[in-house]
């Protein structure tokens, strides 16, 4: 017999003895979880080129990973990653990028939505870490108005608990600075990826896929980059930007060369420490069972 424990065999436990993952629990064990905490966290994640050195899995295995630590420690459920996701026109075409039609993509990430509050979960939090943070709120509205979901639907990016230290010339930690902005397959990306999944980044290859050049449809001043964490005018999903075919053949919007495992540690270990606080106000403010009346009443509605 051969011992081979495959990719998705093995079980994953939190500090309590636990079962992370749902897809690994029994249905006695999800019985019994959702009576303990209802909080659900859904990585939405994609498969995407992101330059010569880095995995084409990159985003959803960055979300996973986060949502890992976080239910590790306060005992939340982590439903099983949706690989695939939504992208914007510029993507396109890469080799290894895989986009969903973006009404495809909505309906059945609601339809997800809608089978995890049946079976209990009454927070779901759809945790992003791929650039469609502009589709995922629609699946909010139309898993309550469409659907008849009555539970809290949250929506959120992994970086949108750190923006304030992913801005250009930011220092990490004392001699441990940001160089360039974030964008795509860059610095930060590598970095974090070299963090969580150290043996899925080539280092040899990251100077290879640095861009030869950095362009952009509109001035920095008014346009906004991945995560909008400047807040400038137009938000970085808001423009149409040059085809990476075109212009970033490599995959690597940036300069992937710049990063370190030690700028991901602490990009990531930032936002598992506060999505954690955030997670165990959540379950103290409404514990199981207990949701906020976010829907609709019967006849509310005269049309």
């Amino acid at each position: 017999m051969v011992e081979y424990e495959a990719r998705f065999s093995k079980p994953y436990y939190n500090k309590f003895g636990e079962k992370i993952y749902l897809d690994q629990m029994t249905m006695s064990e999800l019985l019994e979880r959702v009576k303990k905490n209802d909080i659900v966290l859904v990585p939405c994640g994609s498969v995407e080129s992101h330059g010569l050195g880095q995995a084409t899995g990159e985003d959803t295995i960055i979300g996973a990973y986060i949502a890992e630590r976080v239910a590790f420690e306060t005992g939340i459920t982590v439903a099983p990653p949706i690989f695939y996701g939504s992208h914007p026109s510029h993507h396109y075409g890469m080799p290894g990028t895989i986009p969903i039609k973006k009404e495809a993509y909505i309906d059945y990430v609601t339809s997800v939505v809608k089978w995890l509050s049946h079976a209990g979960f009454k927070k779901i939090i759809l945790f992003n870490s791929h650039g469609q943070e502009y589709v995922l709120p629609i699946v909010k509205d139309k898993a309550i108005i469409e659907e008849g979901v009555k539970a809290l639907i949250l929506v959120t990016s992994w970086w949108a608990w750190v923006r304030d230290i992913l801005r250009q010339g930011t220092e990490l930690k004392p001699g441990l600075v940001l160089e360039t902005p974030f964008i795509h397959a860059d610095e930060l990306e590598a970095s974090v990826l070299w963090y969580v999944a150290p043996k899925l980044v080539d280092p040899s290859k990251l100077k290879e896929s640095d861009a030869e050049k950095m362009v952009g449809v509109i001035p920095d001043k008014w346009a906004d980059k991945a995560g909008n964490v400047y807040g400038r005018p137009f938000g970085w999903y808001d423009i149409s930007a040059f085809m990476e075919i075109h212009h970033y053949p490599k995959g690597s919007v940036g300069y992937p060369s710049k990063a370190s495992r030690e700028k991901g540690e602490v990009v990531v270990e930032t936002a598992i420490q506060r999505i954690i606080e955030f997670i165990e106000w959540l379950h103290k403010t409404y514990p199981p069972g207990v949701v906020p009346q976010v829907w609709p009443n019967p006849g509310d509605f005269k049309y």
